[in-house]
C-alpha cells in the first residue's frame, strides 16, 4: 500500500533517533504503512487470553495472559517485584555472528515475565484479573484502564465507577452499561460519542442530555424519544413500552435504533475540544493524529493513550514524551520499538522494563541503567557496544522498526491484532506468524440452555452465578458473577446472551475503523478526511456544517 511520510514525520524521526558514542544512528523512515505497523503492534499485546498456571517461583496459583506452551518462567507479581531473582543473571554477550532480535528472542525465552501487568495488591485492589490496569478496585477481565473503580469488561475507561461493557468511556462517567468513545455519563447505556448526559439509552453524538431513548445529535435536550419531543408521562410510558430490562426488547431497541441512526447526519470526525486534530474519539488534544486519545500533543498515529506528547505510533501509553513504536512506555522519554518500558528513558528495543536508563534489548530490568541483552556495562562501554550493535542491525535491515510479529510469544489468534485485522490460520502461518491452537476456553459445560433463561431481569433468580451459560454467538462458556449480576438489576437490563469477547466485537462493530478517507461533505461538498468510507451509506457532513444542524 503506497503511504506518504510528511517532513514534519522525517523531522521526529531524527529527534528521536538512539545516540551511542556521540554518534547519532538515524531511524530510517517506515518502509510500513500506517496500519500495518499498527498491526505488529497488536500482535504483540495479549489482552483477553488468559490462563490458570502456577508461579514458577513460589508455585501459588495465578491467572496470567502467558501459556504454558511459552518456555520462560512465569511469576507473580509478588514474586516478580522481589529481590529473590537477578534479572542480569539472565544476561548474555551480543554475538556478531547471530541477528540481534534473534538473540532479544533468546534472552527472552529465559528471563521471567509478570504473569499480569497490573498493581494489584499495591496501588490496586481486588482486580488481578485485569491487565494493563493501574490505581484501581474491584475491577474484573478489564484492559488498559487507570483510576477505575467496580468496572467490568471494560477497556479504555479511565477515572470511571460502575462500568461494565464499556469501552472507552472516561472522566466521571458512573453506571455506563454498553456505551462507547464518550465521557461524564450517569446512568445510560447504549450510548456512543457523547457526553455530559444522565439516564440515556440507545444514543448517538448526544451533548448535555437527559432522560432521552433512541436520539441521536441532540444538544441539551431531555424527554426525547427518537428525537421527537415528548411530555415527561409520555417518555416514562414508552420506555417501559421498550421492554429493556428483558432480552426481546433490548434486542428489538438495537435494531431499530440502527435503523434509525442511518438516516442521521454524521459529523466527519468525533473530536472533542480539540485543536488541530484528525481521527477519531480524540478528547482535549492538539495537534493530533489518533484515535481513541486524551489529552494527547504534537502526536501521531497514536491510539489509546493518555497525555502523550510529541510521539509517533504508540499503542495504549500513559503520559509518555518522544517515544517511538512503542506500546504502553508509561511516563516513558525517548523510548523507541519497546513495550512496558514504564518510567524508562532512552529503551530501544526492550519489554517489560521499569524505571530504567539506556537499555538496549533488554527483558524484565528494573532500575538499572546501561545494559544490553540483560547484562550491565560501563557507561563509555555501552556507547562503543550499542553503536556496533546498531550498525550491525543496520547492516542486517533490523534496525528502525518495531519488533517483527514472528518473535511475539503469543499466538496471533491470543492478541488484540484479530479485532482490526482478522486472519485465518492459515493466513497466519503463510507469513511465517504463530498461532495458539489450545485456547483456554470451553464449550459444552453449559449447565442452563438460554432459552430456559428468564426474559425479564426483574425474574432472574440469584443462583444464576452458579450456573455456566453458553455464547449465543460462538458458543463458548461464560458465567455471570454476583457484582455483575447486581449491576444487572441496577440497570434493569437483561443476562446476556453472548460472551464477554463477542460482546467486545459487538461492541467494536458500532465504532468507526481507526482509519482516514477522503471524501465530500454532503451538505456543502468541500473535501474532508473522515473514518466513515466512501462506500459507507451514511450522510457525513464537515464540522460547519454539522454544527449547524445540530445547534
Amino acid at each position: 500500500m503506497a503511504f506518504e511520510i510528511p517532513g514534519d514525520d522525517l523531522a521526529f524521526y531524527d529527534k528521536v533517533s538512539p545516540v551511542f558514542a556521540g554518534k547519532k544512528r538515524p531511524i530510517p523512515p517506515p518502509s510500513l504503512c500506517p496500519d500495518c505497523r499498527r498491526q505488529r503492534r497488536l500482535a504483540w499485546r495479549n489482552e483477553r487470553t488468559l490462563y490458570h498456571r502456577a508461579c514458577d517461583l513460589c508455585k501459588k496459583s495465578i491467572v496470567t495472559i502467558h501459556s504454558l506452551g511459552n518456555p520462560y518462567p512465569v511469576y507473580c507479581n509478588s514474586c516478580w517485584y522481589s529481590d529473590q531473582w537477578d534479572p542480569l543473571s539472565y544476561g548474555i554477550s551480543f554475538d556478531s555472528g547471530r541477528s540481534f532480535l534473534e538473540q532479544f528472542r533468546s534472552l527472552y525465552d529465559r528471563v521471567p515475565q509478570r504473569a499480569m501487568v497490573n498493581d494489584d495488591g499495591v496501588m490496586s485492589e481486588n482486580s488481578a484479573y485485569c491487565q494493563d490496569v493501574a490505581y484501581a478496585k474491584n475491577c474484573y477481565l478489564c484492559i488498559g484502564m487507570w483510576k477505575a473503580q467496580d468496572c467490568l469488561y471494560c477497556r479504555i475507561c479511565d477515572q470511571s465507577k460502575f462500568c461494565v461493557d464499556c469501552e472507552g468511556v472516561k472522566l466521571g462517567t458512573e453506571l455506563a452499561y454498553e456505551c462507547t468513545d464518550s465521557q461524564r455519563l450517569y446512568r445510560c447505556r447504549f450510548l456512543q460519542n457523547s457526553e455530559n448526559c444522565s439516564d440515556c439509552a440507545f444514543g448517538f453524538d448526544l451533548k448535555g442530555c437527559s432522560n432521552c431513548l433512541g436520539c441521536a445529535g441532540l444538544r441539551q435536550k431531555q424527554y426525547c424519544v427518537f428525537n421527537e419531543q415528548r411530555t415527561k408521562d409520555e417518555y416514562e410510558r414508552a420506555v417501559a413500552a421498550s421492554g429493556l430490562s428483558t432480552h426481546a426488547g433490548m434486542e428489538g431497541m438495537k435494531a431499530k435504533f440502527s435503523d434509525f441512526i442511518k438516516k442521521i447526519p454524521r459529523r466527519d470526525m468525533n473530536l472533542q475540544n480539540c485543536e488541530s486534530c484528525a481521527g477519531d474519539h480524540l478528547f482535549h488534544c492538539q495537534d493530533v493524529l489518533g484515535f481513541v486519545c486524551t489529552n494527547a500533543q504534537h502526536s501521531r498515529w497514536i491510539e489509546r493513550s493518555d497525555g502523550p506528547v510529541w510521539c509517533h505510533d504508540i499503542l495504549q501509553s500513559g503520559s509518555p514524551q518522544w517515544c517511538y513504536d512503542c506500546i504502553t512506555g508509561d511516563e516513558g522519554n525517548m523510548n523507541c520499538f519497546s513495550i512496558f518500558a514504564n518510567q524508562s528513558h532512552n529503551a530501544l528495543y526492550c519489554d517489560n522494563c521499569l524505571s530504567s536508563d539506556f537499555l538496549l534489548g533488554c527483558v524484565s530490568l528494573r532500575r538499572k541503567k546501561h545494559c544490553i541483552l540483560n547484562k550491565q556495562y560501563g557507561k563509555e562501554e555501552y556507547g562503543r557496544l550499542g553503536g556496533e550493535i546498531l550498525e550491525h542491525m543496520i547492516g542486517a535491515g533490523e534496525f528502525g522498526g518495531f519488533f517483527p510479529v514472528a518473535l511475539s510469544p503469543f499466538g496471533y489468534n491470543e492478541t488484540a491484532a484479530p479485532e482490526a485485522f482478522p486472519l485465518s490460520k492459515e493466513e497466519v502461518l503463510s507469513r511465517g506468524w504463530n498461532w495458539r491452537d489450545s485456547l483456554p476456553w470451553t464449550s459444552g459445560k453449559e449447565t442452563v440452555k438460554l432459552g430456559d433463561l428468564a426474559e425479564d431481569i426483574r425474574d432472574v433468580s440469584d443462583t444464576i452465578i452458579n450456573e455456566v451459560l453458553a455464547c449465543l454467538t460462538c458458543g463458548k462458556n461464560y458465567r455471570i458473577i454476583p457484582q455483575e449480576l447486581q449491576f444487572y438489576r441496577t440497570m434493569g437490563a437483561p443476562i446476556p446472551r453472548r460472551c464477554p469477547d463477542c460482546r467486545n466485537l459487538e461492541r467494536l462493530a458500532r465504532r468507526n475503523p481507526s482509519k482516514l478517507w477522503q471524501r465530500t461533505c454532503a451538505k456543502c461538498g468541500k473535501n474532508i478526511q473522515t473514518t466513515y468510507a466512501p462506500d459507507r451509506p451514511e450522510t457525513v457532513y464537515c464540522e460547519e456544517c454539522y454544527l449547524k444542524e445540530v445547534y
